[in-house]
């Protein structure tokens, strides 16, 4: 991507309209009797919320991303490919006409490894819910008494070879791709929760993790890092791709060296 430096005024005021605490300030500061404002601990409760949920999980997706890219080489030049078919001349500048409604759909592979890896490292492994009413879960005839909480498993639903067949465990794209005679099942990818309930910000972070993406392998190859080189896949993958459990799912030794494309 390319910065603007030469409208610094410009570049000035628009930073003003996405300062999101400033704005939440403002708003609740301009406020007149007949509406509620916020407390100053629910000010600060909405900008965590943002930032862990809007911005920490997706990174920390991309970061799994990334070493994924480096052990299947073979997804990452199909992403490429796709890339260069979208922007033949390199990535677009911040001014073109380009549109989200045309190029996004575009990315299909792109956005089908994401998904995956989505699947395969979802930000909750595990989603607890309040039950607020007596309620029961009629094809197994299970009562759930109010004040009860159910356990979503995430990791066990994602990764269950009941919905996704016995190669559940292996990394594969193009398994979140549609065609005549299969239908990716949707139900069963629970990353984003699902229903009422699911997560408001999933197109955000979806479109935005794989424009980062789309971006990032346009402009460099992303490879294993050089002491990392002569392991097996499986190796590579240990190392890499290992997490903690903190409010997420948190990986620990994500890394990757860049070389510049033509």
């Amino acid at each position: 991507m390319r910065a603007d430096v030469t409208s610094g005024k410009k570049s000035e005021e628009t930073g003003l309209k996405v300062a999101l605490l400033r704005n939440l300030v403002e708003a609740n500061m301009t406020q007149d009797d007949d509406y509620k404002s916020l407390t100053d601990d629910e000010l600060l409760s909405n900008i965590f919320a943002f930032l862990l949920a809007g911005h920490e999980t997706s990174a920390h997706t991309l970061s799994f991303a990334l070493p994924l890219l480096t052990v299947y080489p073979d997804v990452q030049h199909k992403i490429f490919e796709e890339v260069l078919r979208l922007w033949p001349q390199g990535c677009l500048a911040i001014e073109s006409n380009s549109s989200y409604k045309d190029d996004f759909p575009k990315l299909e592979y792109t956005t089908a490894f994401f998904r995956e890896t989505l699947r395969m490292f979802p930000s909750a492994p595990r989603l607890p819910k309040q039950v607020h009413a007596d309620a029961t879960i009629t094809a197994q005839r299970i009562a759930i008494p109010k004040g009860s909480v159910v356990i979503m498993d995430v990791f066990g639903t994602n990764l269950s070879p009941l919905h996704w067949g016995e190669d559940a465990a292996e990394f594969k794209p193009e398994r979140f791709i549609d065609t005549d005679t299969y239908r990716w099942p949707r139900d069963a990818f629970l990353t984003f929760s699902a229903g009422a309930r699911g997560c408001i910000g999933s197109r955000f972070a979806m479109t935005e993790s794989v424009c980062i993406l789309a971006l990032l392998v346009r402009q460099y190859e992303i490879l294993v890092p050089s002491d990392l080189e002569l392991r097996s896949k499986a190796e590579q993958r240990d190392v890499l791709l290992k997490w903690t459990t903190g409010l997420t799912i948190t990986p620990t030794n994500s890394r990757v060296r860049l070389r510049r494309r033509f």
